[in-house]
């Protein structure tokens, strides 16, 4: 055993360790690497273009993934709406999502808040001990449907839960894309 140990530590005498700049990749590091590869072009012009004036309509609707709630918190980007659902019918709710998103797309107001509300149930036979139950209300679970819908896919770039700041599971971020008219 000292003989080898010897030996390595001959044979590695003046060896320097290599530079960051030159080392090889690894293979997480490949993988990574070719993942990203892969979904850049998968992605890469499906749903993403601008609206314009010859490109009204996107078959293929995919939100891309920018991430609002990180580029608020770093002040990139400014809530510049925002929208509360409170006390709303959900057909005016989704009236007035509708008009906003398009009056905010043609004034280049990019990043709007929807507070939603997270929706309580109360039975109706309920006395005073018993706690109202917390659930996803109607318009919660309505908004995904019109984020998604192809009619805002010319508008909306991306969406995402608020941080806790602005509301958590009851409010929305959504990011508009450019306006190029």
């Amino acid at each position: 055993m000292k003989d080898e140990n010897d030996f390595f530590l001959k044979h590695m005498k003046g060896v320097a360790p290599i530079k960051k700049s030159n080392r090889a990749p690894t293979p997480s590091s490949t993988k990574k690497n070719k993942h990203r590869e892969s979904t850049t072009k998968h992605n890469k012009g499906v749903g993403l273009e601008e609206p314009t004036t010859t490109n009204i309509k996107t078959p293929h609707f995919s939100l891309a993934k920018v991430s609002i709630k990180k580029n608020i918190k770093k002040n990139i980007f400014k809530i510049d709406k925002k929208i509360d659902f409170h006390g709303k019918s959900l057909s005016e709710a989704e009236d007035i999502f509708s008009s906003t998103i398009i009056d905010c797309f043609n004034q280049n107001k990019r990043c709007l808040l929807f507070v939603t509300g997270k929706g309580v149930f109360k039975p109706k036979n309920h006395d005073e001990f018993t706690k109202p139950k917390l659930y996803h209300g109607i318009i919660r679970a309505s908004f995904f449907d019109w984020v998604k819908s192809n009619k805002f896919s010319k508008y909306i770039l991306s969406y995402e839960q608020a941080s806790i700041e602005h509301g958590s599971d009851g409010a929305f971020y959504v990011y508009l894309r450019k306006n190029k008219n």
